[in-house]
């Protein structure tokens, strides 16, 4: 599985946000990395449409994209490009593996080294990797953000929101496991990547997004 963690941190550490950025032309690109390499400076930076979705997008991708390597489908296509043997692949895979590598992910894409080992919160790439884990949970985390953005117009906020619900609905719906520990290391590492905002939401001085 070292490849596949290898594979996956490489992935999570593209920095699509600043790609996007520089694609179309936003005016301050270097303010676009030091607020991170998120959809969500992408978009108040530049329109909304197409330059944040598409950031979004890209990040969810990088998650789905990561996990799905690590599961025996993504094996098998790993192996019909080169021999597994070589590559040093196992065949066996395991739903913690799966979690791990998602987890692996997430941190390339926090700690990019194409950005000097910074890079964005994590909700984004986050939702790819619970989108293949278990796409019930990832439709209520979308739900939740949906619902919590509409009514406050704050995306941490609502990023906070989607997240918990999407973990409080995988809990409920799946078995207790190793891989619940992983999970809890993810959603620690979202909300100390939001500590900023969180701080902004108790004083109530975070912005809204118009």
């Amino acid at each position: 599985m070292t490849l596949i963690f290898v594979l996956a941190f490489c992935l999570g550490s593209i920095p699509f946000g600043l790609l996007v950025s520089r694609i179309f032309k936003v005016n301050n690109t270097d303010k676009v990395s030091k607020e991170h390499n998120n959809a969500s400076p992408i978009s108040q930076q530049a329109e909304f449409w197409p330059s944040g979705v598409l950031t979004f997008f890209l990040d969810v991708g990088k998650g789905v994209l990561a996990v799905f390597l690590a599961t025996p489908a993504g094996h098998q296509i790993l192996d019909a490009t080169f021999p597994v043997e070589a590559l040093g692949l196992s065949s066996e895979s395991s739903l913690t593996m799966w979690w791990v590598t998602g987890l692996v992910a997430i941190l390339g894409h926090c700690f990019s080294p194409w950005m000097n080992f910074k890079g964005g919160k994590g909700v984004a790439t986050g939702l790819g990797v619970i989108l293949v884990l278990s796409p019930i949970s990832a439709l209520f985390g979308v739900i939740g953000f949906v619902t919590a953005f509409l009514y406050r117009r704050i995306i941490s906020l609502a990023c906070i929101a989607g997240m918990l619900l999407a973990s409080v609905t995988y809990v409920v719906l799946n078995p207790v496991g190793i891989h619940l520990g992983v999970g809890g290391i993810i959603i620690l590492l979202i909300l100390t990547r939001h500590e900023a905002n969180i701080d902004a939401l108790l004083a109530n001085e975070e912005k809204s997004f118009s």
